[in-house]
């Protein structure tokens, strides 16, 4: 029933140019202050990003699902 849920979702161009590029941009401004001010090697926050990631990828189960 989860796969039912599962929406296809595509950014407009103007999304695209408005917020994710900027966001992105911003992100990793954001990461490389970490690694100058953390002194770490740069996979420690590609270790941080991918756990982020995984966290969006794999939420935890809800026990009713709204959309079906």
């Amino acid at each position: 029933m989860a796969e039912k849920c599962k929406k296809t979702w595509q950014p407009s161009d103007e999304q695209v140019d408005k917020i994710i590029l900027p966001a992105m941009q911003e992100i990793a401004q954001q990461c490389a202050r970490h690694i100058n001010e953390l002194q770490c090697p740069p996979e420690f926050i590609s270790v941080m990003l991918r756990d982020i990631a995984d966290a969006f990828e794999n939420p935890a189960p809800e026990d009713d699902c709204s959309c079906c």
